[in-house]
């Protein structure tokens, strides 16, 4: 029997009205949503928001290390950025109408409800719990100082399993506990039915990289390895392609893996660029880290053996989707044409490494070699204009700029941009730059989740905000 096109045309009015009135939503089930660390959903919140609820402890989170120093004495610059803050917030993942989160105070995982606030259960550990941890398939994965990997059930925090990297039993204290040698201070990446972690904390001790079963949590199966490796740092949440892992070191440099064997594949960085422990992977595997620099920085790694790092001074974060970067420092938030603006960066980099090398070359010449040095001087001049070229072509790559004083976080949700400062957060239209709704908290806005409707904001005050739409 065939439906009359007036009858489909109603039912289609329907579907579509309900799926405007239910709005979509989406989960966040990791850290910075995703194993690339995105930052970006695709679902919009309704706003105005207004607070339902919020839960203060009664301690802030206890940071594995202590602040950044005042200043270099030796580069003479003040002002210096924690290349290790990986940890003074109590990051907060969500799935349906669950949020959990680890605690670097009471040393536990803990699940609420995410429509009242209410604790719904916590998993006590032997150490701090310093990443946030990760859902997959019914079950919540972490880390702890204890030295173990963990996964339990999601809905009754009841262990599944645990597993202790480190070969030995060896334990230090730490800001006033007794910590395992090799703390697991990366949180656990699944992806490919792996659970991916590290056991690690100083680089002339050896640190060990797993990937487990993430079912069993054993070292079985086509996949699975417990590397062990030396002279590095493994901390922070790591990230994942789909055939690297990169693994954040702080002070030192980020270290890349093939995540099919843990093969090492080497370092990144350049001169005092490329520490500390944030990054992402773009949608084109472009990996960008920072804020473990001078005064602030975000570094654009190489991609091909060919590139030169690029260095975005002054940037604290950048959010990348659908072709667009936004770009956040610590004054404003600009919206960049991202393909095109990582490429005449790359470009300006080669051309300028070109340049020092001929002006390297001009001031060897002898004077007497004329026919040389006019050569070598209109290669230069040459480049000189292609640089300008460039230079005039990224300011044309600035889509919008607007003043912003929320600088510690950023997250992209549907066509919102939600940025988190000193004691306030704020949304911004994404498409203009307009600020559309602001809201006031308690101390620092480091972490911001968007799920099901809500945006949950955690504070370095240990607090976690919880806003709905009115």
């Amino acid at each position: 029997m065939k439906m009359r096109p007036s009858i489909c045309l109603i039912l289609l009015l329907s579907c579509l009205s309900y799926s405007a009135q239910t709005g979509y939503t989406e989960d966040w089930p990791t850290y910075q949503h995703d194993n690339r660390r995105s930052a970006v959903t695709k679902e919009n919140l309704k706003l105005p928001l207004k607070q339902s609820w919020a839960f203060h402890p009664t301690l802030p989170p206890q940071p594995a290390w202590a602040r950044p120093a005042k200043w270099d004495a030796y580069a003479e610059v003040k002002g210096l950025k924690a290349m290790r803050n990986y940890d003074h917030a109590y990051y907060t993942i969500a799935v349906g109408d669950s949020i959990w989160f680890g605690s670097s105070v009471d040393d536990a995982v803990h699940c609420f409800d995410a429509n009242t606030g209410k604790e719904r259960w916590s998993y006590i550990t032997g150490g701090a719990i310093r990443v946030a941890p990760t859902w997959h398939d019914g079950k919540i994965y972490f880390g702890s100082d204890d030295g173990n990997a963990y996964c339990v059930d999601a809905k009754t925090g009841k262990l599944i399993w645990k597993v202790k990297p480190a070969e030995h039993d060896r334990l230090i204290p730490n800001n006033g506990k007794l910590i395992s040698f090799w703390p697991c201070r990366t949180g656990v990446l699944i992806q490919n039915n792996k659970a991916y972690f590290a056991a690690s904390l100083l680089p002339w001790k050896e640190s060990w990289l797993c990937a487990a079963n993430a079912e069993t949590g054993k070292f079985e199966g086509t996949g699975t390895y417990r590397q062990t490796l030396y002279k590095m740092t493994l901390e922070a949440p790591m990230l994942a392609s789909s055939t690297t892992l990169y693994a954040l070191q702080g002070r030192g440099y980020p270290a890349m893996f093939q995540i099919a064997d843990g093969k090492p594949i080497g370092v990144s960085g350049d001169g005092r660029q490329g520490g500390g422990v944030y990054a992402l992977l773009t949608e084109d595997d472009e990996f960008v880290s920072g804020q473990g620099s001078l005064q602030g920085a975000l570094v654009l790694h190489k991609k091909k053996a060919s590139n030169e790092l690029v260095i975005l001074e002054g940037a604290q974060r950048i959010v990348a989707s659908g072709g667009n970067a936004y770009l956040q420092s610590a004054k404003e938030i600009a919206l960049l044409d991202q393909p095109r603006f990582f490429s005449l960066q790359r470009k300006n980099i080669e051309l300028q490494e070109q340049q020092s090398k001929l002006n390297a070359r001009l001031r060897k010449l002898d004077k007497k070699k004329t026919d040389e040095i006019k050569q070598l001087s209109e290669q230069i001049e040459k480049l000189k204009k292609e640089r300008k070229q460039v230079n005039q072509s990224l300011t044309q790559c600035l889509k919008w700029r607007v003043p912003c004083s929320q600088s510690l976080s950023l997250i992209l949700a549907g066509e919102v941009l939600f940025a988190g400062g000193q004691e306030s957060i704020a949304a911004i239209d994404a498409r203009t730059g307009q600020q559309r709704w602001s809201a006031p908290i308690e101390g620092k806005a480091l972490g911001l989740t968007v799920a099901n409707n809500r945006l949950f904001v955690s504070s370095d005050t240990g607090a976690i905000y919880c806003f709905e739409a009115r």
